[in-house]
């Protein structure tokens, strides 16, 4: 193809047709920049969907990372229940309108200090913001309802003051607890050879008579405000994962 143009460039040129050959020169100039520029938008067009291919794969990743905290909320939201409610038993108990057994008000007041932290599972989210893929989509309010979603700390945040509200409790300033009620009754601690912590099943502690202290009415209370919060807090962080989990299977399927 390239000797059969040349030889009519050179079939002009001999025939001192200069007009018709720069005619024709700049015709083949046209036909190659032509070439050129379909072949950029060939590659343009090739880089476009290889970025789109790696754009809803990390999509489905955010998707399966949404599944995977979902999850977690699930099992938060019976944790702080649970301890919720176990609190609310106990200053029912104090005010005399329900009545529990001593260890059952000894296992509400120990579950009060445990605690469950929440992470983002954000490795996709990661990989899409920093790969700038996240800033391609079409669909820029997707894309920034992403990032709001992973930007948001709130329930981290009240999990974070549920823990030092928990753990600032001091057992020092109140000698009528039996230290040992703190391990887990029944359990078979054995830290050296032949040494075995003896642990009743029931709490030596007089929990009925414990939790008329101030201080320890104080710290329930004080804690049960917090655990609402934290369950509410999870609530709400399951219904914006759900929602976003939507709105990326919506636009994959479009």
């Amino acid at each position: 193809m390239i000797s059969f143009f040349r030889k009519i460039r050179q079939k002009l040129f001999q025939q001192n047709r200069l007009t018709r050959y720069l005619a024709y020169a700049l015709g083949e100039i046209l036909l190659v920049v032509i070439g050129i520029l379909i072949a950029l938008q060939l590659n343009i067009q090739k880089e476009l969907a290889e970025e789109k291919k790696e754009t809803e794969q990390l999509l489905i990743g955010v998707q399966a990372d949404l599944k995977l905290e979902a999850e977690r909320i699930d099992f938060l939201i019976d944790f702080y229940g649970e301890i919720t409610d176990g609190i609310q038993k106990v200053l029912l108990n104090y005010q005399g309108k329900e009545i529990n057994t001593n260890k059952e008000l000894g296992q509400y007041f120990l579950n009060t200090f445990e605690f469950r932290k929440f992470f983002k599972y954000n490795t996709s989210y990661q990989t899409l913001y920093g790969s700038g893929l996240l800033q391609g989509i079409e669909d820029k309010k997707l894309s920034e309802e992403i990032i709001t979603y992973y930007s948001i700390q709130y329930l981290e945040w009240s999990l974070e003051i549920y823990q030092q509200k928990a753990s600032s409790f001091n057992f020092n300033s109140t000698p009528q607890f039996y230290p040992l009620d703190k391990l887990e009754p029944s359990a078979n601690y054995q830290s050296i050879p032949n040494f075995r912590l003896d642990i009743d099943d029931n709490f030596k502690t007089d929990f009925k008579e414990f939790i008329k202290e101030p201080e320890v009415l104080n710290f329930l209370v004080d804690l049960l405000h917090q655990s609402e919060l934290v369950f509410l807090n999870l609530k709400t962080y399951k219904e914006s994962n759900l929602t976003l989990s939507n709105k990326i299977k919506n636009h994959l399927e479009q």
